[in-house]
């Protein structure tokens, strides 16, 4: 065997030998290729004596025959018939650059002619009210002229005008030109190379009624019904075809919003049609083209034609569209918010999978219907958490809309440092450009940190409990053998790990406690008994039983059950999207009552807890030896009082927690007093009428670009109005208004509605988007890019709006915004 001749390269003659052989070959096949020319026929125009203006000039008029060819699916999708190459011509020059200033056009070719009239003389006509570039003569001496629409009209004998629609305008120099005579005259005159003489008008109509001008206009609707005939047998084509892609992107456009809105993934391990790991996209195309025979056809004819091949059903289309989709769910957002005018911003941070800090961005708002709105507009990758830094995020974010801050009256964050501090937090900063931007702090947060306050800093009993809860729950949980034995199939409820941000989970497990505290105790002590199980095993279940037979465990047990569910249900009311600051204060003073009431029901809850757990041992400290304390000489021990038993756990114990309870209920409740009685006169309308003009004047002056003095007088006859009605809720009152329509009659009542529930009560809106986050960027999406994930978290959170949405502009917008091989 030869290895000399193994991957031998061609030498430069065999190169140059074969690309020769190829030349030939196409010279020969382009030969047998008959041209365009032959399929029209060549007709010579005379009319009256008048020949053609240009020599060079050829009008070649098509057939007129009445028989058309048919358009089938094969000439629209390959383009084998002869409008289709004429249609690529015309695409190409559509896509070339002329100017529409004519004075920049130059020497004129064939191609550049034909460019011409193809784009029409509308698009070189640059009409204006004004044309300061055509001022002539000594501006010094404030002696000059200029061009007016007046030379753009003709007046003909019976008065009427017409307009000259052949002048065309150059907005660099001044001066106009005639489209005709420029584009088909080979003579030189004013109107082709740039007139300007205002002193003279009288020329432009010498030169209207100049032979060489008419004969370039019959030049002109001769070429320019050419043209149409030609246009008109491409239309069809063109449109046909448009219609076919337009319709592939329909589903391309319906399986995006489908995936996106469900926060499931798009991509898989390859992007080939018939495999199972191509990812949910490609997928959910080839389960549709299953039972629709348009994108079955279309998998088959382009499925797999690679790179060079069109099928707008790749990775790169499927990316685009989501930027698309996201961005006019943006808008549309941004175009509620203008709408509605006030607004407030609602902010919150987290880290994403890969370890990127994301800040979110909520806006709450009234619509136009009177119904309060929260919209979710995007996450922002933050490096910094100082509060000038995170406001100059929101005040981009706000511009980026199109907003003016101005508008915003209310801001809410959670209790941090960072977003709540009073000299150089987030809310201080924005206060700085804006002072009508009141801070809310997140009421459900606020009412988290009293809980957790109230457990942390009160006293022992309180944090051994949630301890010993904690130890319960681990114990149990370590392995599915022992959840099994505790939790048998009688037992519905079971125990939650605790958490400090979310105290709904220490309800759960307070109630799960409680309703089966007996049950529990005896799988543990079987657990304890079961010799089959290990020694520590034993020991941990002998000493978590041995705590559930204290009396301070099961009183413990009944108190927060009792206490958790009352915050756990005002939890969730707080958290609602359309709660205002009116009715969440009550919700808090309602809760500040109910747990002052329960100071002095000791007995009950001792009570309860001996009847439902079954635990009839007393006080621990009632077991033990009472210490005495070691007294000095100076000292007597006669007014000393000891308590023990029941008395000790309610004086060191209940009565702490109570108070704790109490005091941080106060405090949160101060941080609301001042905004919520400011607009108080809004809902306690049934003072005394110096009373109301008093708050009423001091609401406008807290608003003066909002509010007038004339809302005592529209607040006097609005109570009358209202007096009737049940339901005084502010977002009732502001409806009451907009379905009688009596916005302009109570003017200032209904923009102080408007503003009132405008203000935010809670942050859980953006805390809900953190939930989205960790779906669409989970541990196998830690690369998706910053506008992607935006998107597809945009279209997740508002999947509402996004299903009311229109699409259907995208297809042409995408169309606009990419050159692409097929036509739309």
């Amino acid at each position: 065997m030869d290895l000399s001749s193994i991957n031998k390269k061609p030498s430069g003659h065999a190169k140059r030998k074969k690309k020769k052989e190829k030349e030939e070959k196409e010279a020969t096949a382009i030969k047998n290729v008959m041209p365009i020319n032959s399929f029209f026929k060549k007709a010579r125009i005379e009319e009256e004596g008048f020949e053609l203006a240009s020599s060079n000039v050829s009008l070649e008029v098509p057939s007129t025959s009445d028989a058309q060819p048919e358009l089938t699916a094969a000439t629209i999708l390959t383009g084998e018939n002869e409008a289709a190459s004429m249609n690529e011509e015309q695409a190409e020059q559509g896509n070339s650059s002329i100017s529409e200033d004519p004075a920049l056009w130059g020497s004129l070719t064939e191609s550049t002619r034909k460019e011409i009239l193809f784009k029409g003389i509308s698009a070189f006509q640059n009409r204006a009210a004004k044309y300061p570039a055509s001022r002539r003569g000594n501006e010094a001496e404030g002696k000059t002229r200029s061009l007016t629409n007046d030379a753009l009209t003709r007046r003909i004998y019976n008065g009427e005008a017409i307009p000259r629609e052949w002048i065309i305008y150059s907005p660099s120099t001044g001066d106009i030109f005639c489209f005709p005579c420029k584009v088909f005259s080979q003579c030189n005159n004013a109107f082709i190379a740039g007139f300007s003489d205002w002193k003279h008008p009288e020329r432009i109509t010498e030169h209207e009624m100049s032979g060489e001008h008419r004969r370039c206009m019959l030049s002109l609707a001769h070429r320019s019904k050419h043209l149409g005939t030609v246009d008109a047998s491409l239309g069809r084509q063109i449109e046909a075809e448009g219609q076919y892609w337009k319709d592939v992107l329909r589903r391309v456009v319906a399986v995006i919003k489908f995936l996106s809105e469900r926060g499931l993934p798009f991509r898989g391990d390859d992007e080939l049609l018939g495999s199972p790991h191509n990812g949910n996209y490609l997928g959910i195309l080839e389960l549709l083209a299953q039972f629709d025979p348009f994108l079955k056809e279309h998998l088959q004819k382009y499925g797999q034609k690679g790179r060079g091949k069109p099928s707008y059903l790749s990775s790169t289309i499927c990316e685009e569209f989501i930027n698309l989709m996201g961005e006019k769910t943006k808008q549309a957002i941004a175009t509620e918010l203008q709408q509605a005018k006030y607004f407030s911003v609602i902010v919150d941070s987290t880290p994403d999978m890969s370890h990127v800090d994301q800040l979110t961005f909520v806006f709450r708002f009234v619509s136009e219907t009177g119904k309060v709105v929260e919209r979710f507009i995007g996450f922002e990758p933050i490096h910094s958490h100082t509060g000038s830094s995170l406001a100059e995020c929101v005040i981009k974010m706000v511009s980026d809309l199109g907003l003016d801050l101005s508008n915003c009256r209310g801001q809410a964050y959670d209790n941090a440092s960072n977003m709540s501090g009073k000299y150089n937090g987030l809310q201080a900063q924005l206060k700085k450009n804006n002072p009508l931007m009141h801070y809310i702090p997140c009421a459900a947060h606020s009412l988290n940190l009293v809980g957790v306050n109230s457990v942390e800093n009160s006293c022992r009993g309180a944090s051994q409990f949630f301890d010993f809860l904690q130890s319960l729950y681990a114990f149990c949980s370590a392995s599915t053998h022992r959840w099994n034995k505790v939790f048998t199939a009688d037992i519905s409820l079971t125990l939650k790990s605790l958490s400090c941000t979310r105290w709904s989970c220490r309800g759960d497990s307070t109630r799960a406690l409680s309703e089966n505290y007996a049950k529990i105790a005896s799988s543990l002590q079987m657990v304890a008994s079961d010799d089959e199980e290990r020694r520590d095993t034993r020991r941990e279940a002998a000493a978590l039983c041995n705590k559930l037979e204290k009396l301070e465990t099961a009183l413990m047990t009944m108190f927060w059950d009792t206490v958790l569910q009352r915050f756990k249900l005002t939890s969730n009311s707080l958290q609602k999207r359309e709660m205002d600051l009116m009715t969440a204060v009550r919700l808090l003073e309602s809760l500040h009552t109910y747990v002052a009431s329960l100071r002095g029901q000791f007995g009950y809850f001792e009570t309860s807890a001996r009847a439902i757990t079954g635990v009839t041992q007393a006080y621990q400290s009632e077991t033990h030896r009472v210490s005495k304390r070691k007294t000095f000489d100076d000292e007597t021990v006669d007014n000393e009082v000891v308590l023990t038993g029941s008395k000790k756990f309610q004086v060191e114990t209940f009565n702490v927690i109570i108070d704790s309870l109490l005091s941080g209920l106060k405090k949160r409740l101060d941080a609301y007093k001042d905004i919520n009685d400011r607009f108080g006169v809004l809902f306690d309308m049934d003072c005394a009428d110096t009373d109301l003009f008093k708050r009423a004047n001091a609401l406008s002056s807290s608003y003066p670009s909002d509010l007038d003095n004339s809302l005592s007088d529209e607040l006097i006859q609005f109570r009358s109005f209202v007096s009737t009605e049940q339901d005084k809720t502010p977002a009732n009152l502001l409806q009451i208004v907009q379905r009688n329509g009596l916005q302009t009659t109570f003017p200032n009542v209904f923009v102080a509605l408007r503003l009132f529930l405008t203000l935010p009560v809670s942050n859980c809106e953006g805390e809900r988007s953190f939930s989205q986050l960790k779906r669409i960027k989970n541990e196998l999406r830690t690369t998706m890019g910053q506008k992607r994930l935006s998107a597809l978290s945009l279209m997740a959170i508002e999947s509402e709006l996004v299903r009311e949405l229109d699409f259907e502009d995208l297809i042409c917008n995408f169309a606009k915004k990419k050159t692409r091989k097929k036509n739309f």
